[in-house]
This record gives structure tokens, C-alpha cells and sequence, in this order.
């Protein structure tokens, strides 16, 4: 319901998962780089998927709206199986 009521969305770097499920929102995510304490090759790849998608800034960029597809991944491939099951 946070997120509902959000005009805009502040995830950390590190959560995948928090950047995925604010995506599904179709709001201005900004994310918060923090430092890592390993290797974060992995969310360094995701993070840069999302922000070719145009769907993160970073926090400290200009406040302002933007659009994009919101993400609905599960609704989405769950058509694809529906349509191989049922083709």
C-alpha cells in the first residue's frame, strides 16, 4: 500500500528484489547507492538493465515523472505457458 500512495520510490542499490517489485508500479524509482561490502557485478548488471529500460534514476539526479512500461513479469510469462498448454 506504500507503494500505492508513493509518487516516487527510494530503493538501495543492493535489493534486486525491492527494484522489481517497485517496477511493477510504473513509478519514478530512484535507487540509493550505498557501498558494497563484495562484489556486486550482479547488481550492477541488473541495475543497468533497468536503467537502459528507463525505468531507475539515480537518487540525487533531478526530481522529476517519467513513464515506463511497468513490469508485470509473472502475469506475462504466465500467458506464454498458458498459450503452449493450450496451443
Amino acid at each position: 500500500s506504500a507503494l500505492a500512495l508513493a509518487e516516487y520510490i527510494i530503493v538501495t542499490c543492493d535489493s534486486s528484489s525491492m527494484i522489481s517489485e517497485a517496477a511493477l508500479t510504473g513509478k519514478p524509482i530512484y535507487i540509493a547507492n550505498i557501498l558494497p561490502n563484495r562484489n556486486d557485478k550482479r547488481f550492477q548488471k541488473f541495475r543497468n538493465l533497468f536503467r537502459e529500460l528507463k525505468i531507475i534514476r539515480n537518487l540525487g539526479e533531478e526530481v522529476e515523472n517519467w513513464n515506463y512500461e511497468k513490469l508485470d513479469e509473472t502475469n506475462r510469462v504466465a500467458g506464454i505457458i498458458k498459450n503452449k498448454i493450450f496451443s
